[in-house]
């Protein structure tokens, strides 16, 4: 059933039996906690009811109104006459129509806009041109191969969080899985270092295997002619296997692996402690044997482990010896300078890299260059020449702050125009504390709208969006909109004064009315 066809005291039930369940799992009221987003003080407090105590006690018999009730008969009249209606076209609509918008958030529109879909059977139109698909005829037995990243967040016993990438390959004839996990985001000797414990696992390879257009792999790509990096294309020339690239943002054509990727997210990794890397990597081997290959594939209804005993006679010899690359990514702490520290010099980072004292990047080195990831998302964030000098401070422009300029003029010609208003002034306050990294762009387009209006329609506006807490640019001028008329603006032309010589320029000497007046008195 969707969770927004049911009541409030509906969904507290149900959450009364998923505590329950987990905890008859085995699960700790903790893990409870984490997994169903509630507090753990809930959780204590639902574990201790039967189902009569809860049935009778006033949490289940709260009702709670919604914020957007009030408008529920806009929201369905819109969606019944346009289906097709996102959820950010209603709020836009919402805001327009109604002035005294309670404050929300886009999602708590969305989620209200799905629960009026739901209760009155308001279902989305059909896409006009959909995909189509079709099943796919079974590939020879050691022939293909698919491979993917995926990357997820884990917790130690203390509560710490700490994000585990890992590498997915699967058989594609018996699917049967290989898994293996970093704390480090890949590189391309870390992935080719993750092949070959596939290799060895599998006792063989495939002839092909399909990819991602992942920089791991591919240095450029141009309609169809890869460049493979340097690593991975020697790589590839040593073990003679060829390579498939997948278009760019096509998830779908390589869908084995990644229904693999969920599956080891939501089977094995979800609400399981981490210890360390290395038993992580033990569990994952007995999880594989146990369930991933162990158990009947849903699609084939077949054992991985079962069809794999043919399928291992048809691949390719693997006599190679799995070796961890000797060059991993390290971890650095981030100076409140924005700036880590290699080898007696200093080098850039990104403005806000640093955000408290465990800040960390992973850095690489490429040759001699300098590759910094950001530990939160194992995305590169920088990258610098290594200098063979000491105590330098190498930066890139790029990372610099830009100056704030031009900010005094811009409200000048704001407070000019609307002749000092003391709204305005206690206005472009309230925007600059509210967005300081937007005050600017917020002022640019407001200097450059604003003498569509006149300064009393100004006045009403700012007025409005004082008492509403409104500090927003765009928001502003559409307001002004809807409580004033616009006035053209003149195109600003070359006086005649400006393009006369300047011999007709030349005025006449004038003589004072005194000098005559002594002449006739």
């Amino acid at each position: 059933m969707d969770t927004y066809e049911l009541t409030s005291p509906e969904r507290k039930l149900v959450m009364w039996c998923k505590c329950k369940e987990l905890f008859e799992k085995g699960l700790s009221k903790r893990q409870i906690s984490r997994e169903l987003c509630i507090d753990r003080k809930t959780v204590k407090r639902y574990l201790r009811m039967n189902r009569e105590e809860f049935g009778s006690s006033a949490v289940y018999q709260r009702h709670y109104r919604r914020i957007l009730d009030p408008y529920e008969s806009y929201v369905r009249t819109s969606l019944e006459a346009h289906p097709e209606l996102s959820s950010s076209q209603i709020y836009d609509w919402l805001r327009e129509r109604y002035s005294n918008l309670p404050n929300v958030s886009i999602k708590t529109v969305y989620n209200y806009t799905q629960y009026i879909r739901a209760k009155y059977g308001i279902l989305r139109p059909n896409l006009t041109n959909p995909r189509q698909y079709m099943v796919v005829e079974e590939t020879p037995y050691g022939e293909y191969a698919q491979v993917d990243f995926g990357e997820t967040w884990m917790h130690y016993e203390d509560g710490r969080r700490v994000k585990i990438y890992f590498f997915a390959m699967v058989l594609c004839r018996s699917r049967k899985k290989y898994v293996w996990f970093s704390k480090t985001p890949f590189t391309s000797e870390l992935a080719i270092y993750a092949h070959e414990k596939a290799f060895e696992y599998y006792g063989g390879k495939p002839l092909k295997i399909i990819y991602d257009q992942d920089k791991v792999f591919i240095h450029d790509e141009n309609f169809g002619d890869y460049i493979l990096t340097n690593v991975f294309g020697a790589f590839v020339n040593s073990e003679r296997f060829e390579t498939i690239f997948c278009h760019k943002s096509d998830p779908e054509s390589k869908g084995k692996v990644e229904n693999v990727v969920k599956y080891v997210k939501n089977n094995f990794l979800r609400c399981r402690t981490f210890v360390s890397i290395g038993q992580l990597n033990e569990e994952g081997v007995r999880w594989l044997s146990r369930t991933a290959n162990g158990l009947p594939h849903c699609g084939t209804r077949l054992v991985p482990d079962e069809v794999f005993e043919e399928e291992r006679k048809h691949l390719a010899a693997y006599n190679g010896v799995p070796k961890m690359p000797e060059r991993q990514m390290r971890e650095y702490k981030v100076h409140k300078t924005n700036a880590i520290s290699y080898c007696g010099n200093e080098y850039s980072l990104p403005s806000g890299s640093y955000r408290n004292p465990d800040s960390r990047v992973w850095v690489d080195i490429k040759g001699s260059c300098l590759y910094m990831y950001d530990k939160e998302t194992g995305k590169q964030v920088a990258h610098h020449v290594i200098s063979e000098e000491r105590g330098k401070y190498i930066v890139d422009p790029s990372h610099r702050i830009r100056p704030k300029v031009g900010m005094s003029n811009q409200e000048n010609d704001i407070l000019s125009y609307c002749n000092h208003d003391e709204l305005a002034i206690v206005w472009c306050k309230n925007l600059k504390a509210d967005k300081p990294r937007y005050y600017r762009d917020n002022l640019r387009y407001f200097v450059r709208e604003m003498r569509h209006f006149e300064p009393a329609t100004l006045h009403g506006a700012f007025d409005k969006c004082l008492e509403a807490g409104m500090y927003n640019a765009k928001d502003f001028i559409a307001l002004c909109d809807r409580i004033g008329k616009r006035i053209p603006i003149r195109e600003s032309s070359e006086l005649l004064h400006d393009i006369l010589p300047d011999v007709v320029k030349e005025s006449p000497e004038k003589t004072k009315i005194s000098t005559y007046n002594q002449y006739f008195l």
